[in-house]
């Protein structure tokens, strides 16, 4: 069983990969993505009417940087304490992911290793990181605290799926602790993306932002 556990959706205001193509490709490759869109669960209905088999989740902008919730039924506010979500994300059965531990090229916002310790998985191999150490020294963290190891393409884009994901024994899907169980037998491929990726994500979430502001003040006339 292959599982990518970081994957973007048009939910989120960076990407354009809408869930019916995410859901094909996802067959196609034998890997299965947890949904982890910027703020956002709204992907998650679209994917179970595909009868897609994925790991229903969100990236959450926490008071310290991303933190992923897998298995979430409800969102988590944008800007929630970090402690605060990893905590709802428990009251839902759900499990705290926290990716790009050390990519200090992402939000300004983060955890600090103390904080870090609590959570469930450590993303230790993501491969929109531009430099190799930030995902080694996750590596190093995970290790040294006995934390499970994730590993997610974080991709924004459909090509970039199926380049990382971690393979894992068959298990129960839909059984959160049984994923926590088989992790610690993972096995980690994982392919950096190009920057040209990032880039492009960028320009995405300008473009969107900006189609955004001028339909709110077209439908204010």
């Amino acid at each position: 069983m292959k599982i990518d556990f970081h994957v973007h959706t048009n939910a989120s205001i960076d990407t354009l990969t809408r869930p019916e193509d995410l859901a094909k490709r996802s067959k196609a490759l034998g890997i299965i993505p947890a949904v982890t869109d910027h703020n956002s669960i709204s992907s998650n209905a679209r994917m179970r009417s595909l009868g897609a088999v994925f790991i229903p989740g969100e990236e959450i902008f926490t008071s310290k940087g991303d933190l992923i919730g897998l298995y979430l039924d409800e969102a988590i506010k944008k800007n929630t304490p970090f402690l605060e979500a990893i905590d709802i994300i428990h009251s839902q059965g759900g499990i705290a992911y926290l990716p790009h531990m050390y990519d200090r090229a992402r939000s300004g916002r983060y955890a600090s290793e103390e904080e870090a310790a609590k959570v469930d998985v450590i993303e230790v191999f993501n491969a929109r990181c531009l430099d190799k150490r930030f995902n080694e020294k996750a590596l190093d963290f995970a290790l040294g605290h006995s934390l499970p190891q994730g590993a997610g393409s974080d991709c924004h884009h459909l090509f970039e799926f199926g380049s990382t994901y971690v393979e894992l024994p068959d298990f129960d899907i839909e059984n959160p602790k049984a994923l926590l169980k088989v992790l610690r037998k993972g096995r980690i491929t994982g392919r950096p993306t190009t920057i040209l990726a990032r880039g492009a994500t960028t320009a995405i979430a300008t473009a969107r932002r900006i189609a955004r502001r001028a339909f709110g003040q077209r439908q204010s006339l």
